[in-house]
């Protein structure tokens, strides 16, 4: 009797096609399914498929599908055949070979986690154990080639010994993963909500990606959330694929162009690591700020002898570290100057971080009051709090009693928020940072001690809040004349220049207006890409597009990269 059919798929659980006889087309033909030689299932070809019935296979109710309730092993080839069962006649197409599975799917999981579980003897316990430790670093070591492009090189290797025809084939097909690799490396995960430091180092990665570099991030504090640097682009090597800073630069020997190494802590503690796992790599240490400036200007404010050789010794430790890299970034053109007299012949690099002007858009009469803004973690900013509280705005207060003060910023200390009276008002931290700047005149940053420069004045300045400040919290800025006029440095100066800004819309609108510009030539991506090109030691060639279109110029940089 003629059998005519096909089978479609055939997988470790399930099976499809369809199957006519021709000399009774009107019979559902019964099959059984055999798996090397043995029954696995049994079906009935009595599904409709209307691609049967435009053929004229009869009804077109001659398709079949069988789902096994248990999965063949995927850990071994399979014959599969498919038989009439009446006569074990073949349906054509039949057999078929199901290929071992390198999926790792729950059967394959739960058979591994049964044969774990079966572990009696401390024998079988070590055994599994110097099993699962071996392939756990022959895992991570895949992992490691597959991220760096290891892999795709040694294809490339193995290709030069094939046709011609296949290396140029492989050589257009290139993508993103033939850009360089830098690697980033800091205390922790970034946090923009939390600290300046966080907001300078998201800024520089993203510059490094318009730069064209493919960049991975790793820290010492393995803990948190990557999705924030996923997001970019950002490969974050952290636990369970590998354990330390120290088994990145290992593993992945010889793959960075570029290591960026920011802050002293990590500066100091990788850079020979790097030198000896990278030797190709470029590297670039990345300062917050210079740590013992902020130390001595700290002893000297405190008298305290210990806190002064503290900042002896950090200097040293600073200066050796910033001697040892290729290229030295500071955001700040004092410190700058200083590094430059101990380092007359390295590059020193002042490379600001992008901050987006945002004028706000409430009126000047919708808004009261002065804002303080900072990450208490850093000591310099509690003390601020206190001047602020204790000296500033007692006088303040002589000159115009209904000026209020708000405090805002992460991290901050009960003691700081047994502050709050009738006109402090202890903010703590805020989600919208923008919003705080809304509802406030002005803001302060009344620092004593300090270095680098300061974030807080940033966003101020560029959300369209006038700041009124210390030197300390201006230094390395460069501010134009009209917002330098309002750098002051005793209790009753700063009292002044706030009341002045508070009261004088004309005054605070021309003072927003001038941060507002400031911010756009100081922090604009083109000069933070500049200034990151030198740093890589690459040109950058920085054209502006869509100006035409009413952009202005830090809308979207086009940026090529010559190595």
């Amino acid at each position: 009797m003629a059998l005519r059919g096909s089978i479609d798929f055939v997988s470790n659980d399930w099976f499809e096609g369809w199957a006519w006889d021709d000399a009774r087309p009107d019979l559902r033909v019964s099959l059984v399914v055999l798996a090397d030689g043995a029954i696995i299932g049994r079906c009935l070809a009595d599904r409709f498929r209307p691609d049967l019935l435009n053929a004229k296979i009869g009804d077109g109710k001659h398709a079949f599908g069988l789902r096994l309730p248990r999965r063949l092993s995927n850990r071994e080839r399979h014959l599969i055949e498919i038989r009439r069962e009446e006569d074990g006649a073949a349906l054509p197409g039949s057999p078929k070979l199901v290929e071992t599975s390198s999926s790792f799917d729950m059967d394959l999981a739960d058979d591994f986690a049964r044969v774990l579980a079966a572990a009696e003897t401390e024998e079988d316990f070590d055994r599994r154990l110097a099993f699962l430790l071996d392939q756990t670093e022959k895992l991570r070591n895949a992992y490691s080639k597959k991220q760096t492009g290891a892999v795709e090189l040694e294809k490339r290797r193995q290709l030069k010994w094939q046709d011609p025809a296949a290396v140029l084939a492989a050589a257009a097909a290139r993508t993103a993963a033939d850009r360089p690799l830098a690697l980033v490396i800091d205390d922790r995960l970034p946090d923009i909500a939390r600290d300046a430091g966080s907001k300078a180092i998201v800024s520089h990665i993203e510059s490094l990606k318009r730069l064209g570099f493919d960049v991975s991030f790793t820290a010492p504090d393995m803990s948190g959330d990557p999705g924030a640097l996923e997001a970019l682009g950002v490969k974050a090597y952290l636990k369970p694929w590998v354990n330390s800073v120290e088994e990145v630069l290992e593993r992945q020997s010889g793959a960075y162009r570029l290591v960026y190494l920011h802050r002293l802590s990590n500066a100091s503690l990788y850079l020979w690591l790097v030198r000896k796992h990278q030797p190709r790599a470029r590297v670039v240490y990345g300062l917050a700020d210079l740590h013992h400036l902020r130390f001595a200007r700290e002893a000297a404010v405190e008298k305290r002898d210990d806190l002064r050789l503290h900042s002896e010794w950090v200097k040293r430790q600073e200066l050796w570290t910033a001697a040892q890299a290729d290229a030295v970034v500071t955001h700040s053109t004092v410190e700058q100057e200083i590094l430059r007299r101990h380092l007359p012949f390295k590059k020193i690099i002042v490379a600001p971080w992008h901050v987006a002007p945002r004028p706000s858009a409430a009126s000047f009469s919708d808004r009261a009051g002065v804002g303080f803004v900072a990450h208490f973690g850093h000591r310099p900013n509690i003390d601020a709090v206190h001047f602020l509280v204790g000296s500033i705005m007692p006088e303040v207060w002589a000159i115009d009693p209904s000026i209020a003060c708000s405090i805002a910023g992460t991290g901050m200390p009960d003691k700081l928020r047994q502050l709050a009276g009738d006109r402090i008002c202890v903010v703590g931290a805020v989600e919208d940072l923008n919003g705080f700047f809304d509802k406030v005149r002005l803001t302060v940053a009344p620092l004593a001690f300090g270095a680098g420069i300061k974030g807080k004045v940033l966003d101020s300045l560029a959300a369209g809040a006038p700041c009124v400040c210390t030197p300390i919290a201006a230094e390395g800025l460069g501010l134009p004349a009209a917002l330098a006029k309002f750098v002051r440095e005793s209790p009753a100066e700063l009292a002044q220049a706030i009341v002045a800004l508070h009261n004088d819309e004309s005054l605070n609108r021309e003072a927003a207006a001038a941060g507002s510009g400031f911010i756009s030539a100081f922090a604009s991506t083109a000069r933070v890409d500049a200034a990151l090109a030198e740093a890589a030691g690459i040109a950058a060639k920085v054209t502006s597009e869509h100006e035409d279109a009413g952009c202005g110029p830090e809308a979207h940089n086009a940026v090529s990269v010559e190595a």
